[in-house]
């Protein structure tokens, strides 16, 4: 088992879930709508994958976050949605712990200036 799944995966950057599931092979876009559950979505990032899997994140209403709009059961993850948002949320939760150690880099460099 990986150390990283003690990161925290709450969805607080598109930019870095952007890069994430672009990583994924996902194609991203800003703004759309999703199908979920037989019904379509606005959300504030889209993503679709090659084989079909629609997966997207909406601000959650008086929270920092956002949440995830997807059909997990849908014919088009063929059982495969559920591994696709792990992987993607594992790399997000990388790129956000690179983030977070570069910022306290910097604010250790300005500090003992």
């Amino acid at each position: 088992m990986s150390h990283l799944t003690i990161l925290p995966t709450l969805v607080t950057d598109l930019d870095l879930l952007e890069i994430a599931l672009c990583s994924e092979g996902f194609k991203v876009f800003r703004g759309g709508v999703v199908s979920s559950f037989d019904t379509h979505q606005s959300v504030d990032l889209a993503a679709v994958h090659p084989s079909g899997l629609q997966l997207g994140w909406k601000h959650s209403d008086n929270q920092p976050h956002f949440d995830l709009v997807a059909d997990l059961a849908a014919p088009q993850g063929s059982g495969q949605t559920e591994p696709a948002l792990r992987r993607v949320l594992r790399r997000y939760a990388i790129h956000q712990a690179l983030r977070q150690a570069e910022f306290l880099d910097a604010e250790t460099v300005t500090a003992g200036i």
